[in-house]
C-alpha cells in the first residue's frame, strides 16, 4: 500500500514551516503552517508523492490553486501562493480558525435557524464561484468551514471544473463524494451550477435531519439512490418554507432545481421566519363573508390538516381537503388581515355544523369506497407503469397492485437493473395475479478493452475514456521502464468489459536508490550473493580495527571481490581501509552478483550496504 510521508517539521523553500498535519484529500495533505517571511499562520497543501511523478496530476493540482485564486470572496478560502519544493508541488492558503461543518454535525443536528444561516452563507459563496463559471463539484460538510465568529468558508476545490458542460466521464473518474453527489454526477454526465445546488441541498437536509438523506450501502448503491429514490421527509417541526427550499434543491433533474447558488441563496432569504407561528389554541376560522370559504387549521404536534368549509351550507358542494404542503396558512380572526367575522356571528360558531358535515362526509365516503372496492375486485386490476424502477421497486409496486413480475434483461443505455420495457402495457386491465413481463437493463453493451501497456498514463487515461472506461492507477517500481508509463493492466488488452467499468493500471515510478541488502563481519567474511534489478548499483562500507595498529604494529585490512555469477567471472575488487564511509558505484545493469570479503588482520570489523537503482 502506498503511504504518504508526514512532512511535519519541515520548511518548504525555507519559507513555509509545516507544523502539524490537519487534513488529507485525494490529491494531497494539508498542514497547519507558518509563513516566515510575512510572519503569519497559513494552511499548506502538499501534493502526494506518487501524484508528483505524474505530470498530468501535477497540472491538475496547479489548476486547483489557479481556480481558487480566480475567486475573491470572503466566503471562499483564499489562496496566497503556489510553489514546487523538493517535497513536491504545494499551495499556501488562508488558515481558518474554527471547525468543519462535519465536525459540528458530529454533535447533532442544527436548529432550523442555524441551518438556514449556514446554508445561506454557503450558497452566497457558491454564487461567487458560479459567477466565475466555476463549479465546486464536491460540496460536503467536510469542505464547509465554520469560523469562531460564525462565518462560513468554503474550501477544497480539488475536483472543481469550469462550468461549460464538462462531462465527468471524459475524466475517466466520477469526481465527488457519493453521499452528497448529484444524480448527474452519479451518472457521469455534464455538471453545472445546479450540481452544486443539489449538494448544498443535501448539506442543508443533513443539518436539519442530523444525517444525509442517503447514507447506507456501497458508493454505487448510494449514488443509485440519489438517481432513483426520493429522500425521507424532514421532521414536521422544520418550517414549510425551508422544506420547500430543500425539496427544490434536491430535484432529480438540474432544470427543476435553483439555477445556481445565487438563486438558492435568494430563496433561503425569503424562507426566514417573519413572525412566530400561531399556537394551536390561537387558530380559528377566518371568515371573509357569507358566501366565501373559510379555512380551519389544526397544528397540534406538528401535524397540519386544512379543510375548506363553506360558511353558508350549500348541499351541492362537499367540503374540500387541501394538501398541507399546498395550503396557505390562515391568519387568526381580527389579526389585521382584513378578515373579520360577520356582524352578529361569533368566530368559530360554525364548528358544530362543520363537525356534523365532516362526519356525514366520512360515512358517505365509506360507502363510496366499498362500492369502488367491489367494482375493482370484479374488474381485476390495472397494470402499473413499472418502467424506470429498479428491480426492488418493480417488485414492490407490482405487489401493491396484485400482479406478478417476470424478468428478463437486455443491453441498453439505461443503468443496470432499471426496468426499460414491460408487457402488457401500463394501464392494461388484467386479472389479479397475472404475470407482467419486465425487461431490466443490463447496462450498455460491453466494450473491447484497448491495450495501453507501454503508453504514458495520460495517453492511457484519454484512450480508456474515449472507449467509455474508467481507470485506477497504482504507481510502482518498474526497473527498465520509463517513468510514467503503464507497465500492467487488468483486464488485459482485447478483453470485453462493461462500459463504465474500471481498468486497473500499474504505472512505472521514477527510479531511485533502494536498499537491497546489508551484511557485516570480522576479518574474512562469507560470500554474499544478491540480484540487481536496475541499471546501476552501489556498495557502501565502513571498516574499523578492534586491535592496536601503530607504527610498530602494521595491520592488514581485508579486501572485497565482486563476482558476476551470470558471466562466471570476476567483476571488480577494492581494498577495505579504515576511515570514513566509502562508496563504490557500478554501472553493471541487471544480474546476479556476489561479494566476497577475504584477508584482513588484527580483528578488522567491517559492514556493507548494497543499494539498487530502479
Amino acid at each position: 500500500m502506498l503511504r504518504t510521508p508526514d512532512l511535519s517539521g519541515r520548511a518548504l523553500d525555507e519559507r513555509y514551516e509545516l507544523r502539524a498535519l490537519i487534513g488529507e484529500g485525494a490529491f494531497g495533505r494539508v498542514y497547519r503552517g507558518y509563513d516566515r517571511r510575512l510572519a503569519r499562520p497559513v494552511a499548506v497543501k502538499v501534493i502526494k508523492p506518487w501524484w508528483a511523478e505524474d505530470s498530468a496530476w501535477v497540472e491538475r493540482f496547479q489548476r486547483e490553486a489557479q481556480l481558487l485564486a480566480r475567486v475573491s470572496d470572503p466566503g471562499i478560502v483564499q489562496i496566497y501562493d503556489i510553489g514546487h519544493a523538493e517535497e513536491g508541488p504545494y499551495y499556501v492558503a488562508e488558515l481558518i480558525d474554527g471547525e468543519s461543518l462535519a465536525e459540528r454535525l458530529g454533535r447533532g443536528a442544527l436548529t432550523p435557524a442555524e441551518a438556514l444561516a449556514v446554508a445561506e452563507q454557503l450558497c452566497d459563496a457558491l454564487a461567487s464561484a458560479h459567477a466565475q463559471r466555476i463549479v465546486h463539484c464536491d460540496v460536503k460538510p467536510a469542505n464547509v468551514l465554520l469560523t469562531t465568529d460564525g462565518k462560513v468558508k468554503v474550501g477544497d476545490f480539488g475536483v472543481a471544473r469550469l462550468a461549460e458542460g464538462t462531462s465527468q466521464a471524459l475524466s475517466a473518474t466520477v469526481a465527488g463524494t457519493p453521499r452528497y453527489m448529484s444524480p448527474e454526477q452519479a451518472r457521469g454526465r455534464a455538471t453545472g451550477p445546479a450540481t452544486d445546488v443539489y449538494s448544498a441541498g443535501v448539506v442543508l437536509y443533513e443539518m436539519l435531519a442530523g444525517k444525509p438523506p442517503f447514507e447506507h450501502g456501497s458508493a454505487v448503491e448510494v449514488g443509485l439512490r440519489h438517481v432513483q429514490d426520493e429522500p425521507p421527509r424532514l421532521a414536521a417541526d422544520v418550517p414549510f418554507a425551508l422544506r420547500d427550499v430543500v425539496e427544490r434543491a434536491l430535484a432529480k433533474s438540474p432544470v427543476d432545481r435553483y439555477s445556481d447558488g445565487a438563486a438558492m441563496a435568494a430563496a433561503l432569504r425569503t424562507a426566514r421566519p417573519s413572525k412566530e407561528p400561531l399556537k394551536a389554541s390561537e387558530i380559528d376560522v377566518a371568515h371573509r363573508g357569507e358566501q366565501v370559504d373559510g379555512v380551519l387549521e389544526s397544528g397540534i404536534q406538528g401535524t397540519t390538516v386544512l379543510l375548506v368549509e363553506p360558511t353558508t351550507i350549500d348541499r351541492a358542494r362537499a367540503p374540500t381537503v387541501i394538501a398541507p404542503d399546498r395550503a396557505t396558512r390562515v391568519m387568526r380572526a381580527g389579526s389585521g388581515s382584513g378578515s373579520q367575522p360577520p356582524s352578529g356571528r361569533r368566530a368559530g360558531a360554525g364548528r358544530p355544523r362543520f363537525a356534523a358535515l365532516l362526519a356525514a362526509l366520512l360515512a358517505l365516503g365509506g360507502g363510496v369506497l366499498a362500492v369502488v372496492l367491489l367494482a375493482e375486485a370484479a374488474a381485476g386490476t390495472s397494470v402499473p407503469d413499472l418502467r424506470g424502477l429498479p428491480r426492488g421497486g418493480v417488485d414492490a409496486r407490482a405487489r401493491r397492485l396484485h400482479v406478478r413480475p417476470e424478468f428478463s434483461t437486455r443491453h441498453s443505455s439505461r443503468q443496470t437493473g432499471i426496468a426499460i420495457a414491460q408487457s402488457p402495457a401500463p394501464g392494461s386491465h388484467v386479472a389479479k395475479g397475472s404475470a407482467v413481463h419486465v425487461v431490466l437493463s443490463s447496462g450498455p453493451p460491453p466494450v473491447t478493452v484497448p491495450g495501453v501497456v507501454g503508453q504514458s498514463a495520460a495517453h492511457a487515461e484519454s484512450l480508456l475514456a474515449s472507449t467509455g472506461l474508467r481507470y485506477a492507477a497504482t504507481v510502482a517500481a518498474a526497473p527498465g521502464s520509463k517513468p510514467g508509463t503503464v507497465t500492467h493492466q487488468s483486464p488485459k488488452s482485447a478483453a470485453r468489459a462493461p462500459r463504465g467499468s474500471t481498468v486497473a493500471l500499474t504505472v512505472a515510478a521514477a527510479p531511485r536508490w533502494r536498499a537491497l541488502t546489508t551484511f557485516s563481519g570480522v576479518d574474512d567474511g562469507e560470500s554474499v550473493p544478491f540480484r540487481i534489478l536496475g541499471s546501476k548499483w552501489k556498495v557502501t562500507y565502513r571498516m574499523t580495527y578492534e586491535g592496536s595498529c601503530s607504527l610498530l604494529v602494521f595491520c592488514f585490512g581485508p579486501s572485497a571481490n565482486v563476482d558476476d555469477l551470470d558471466e562466471g567471472s570476476s567483476f571488480g575488487s577494492f581494498e577495505l581501509s579504515e576511515g570514513e564511509t566509502e562508496t563504490h558505484t557500478y554501472q553493471s545493469g541487471p544480474g546476479l552478483y556476489r561479494m566476497v570479503v577475504s584477508g584482513g588482520h588484527d580483528s578488522a570489523r567491517w559492514s556493507m550496504t548494497v543499494d539498487d537503482y530502479y
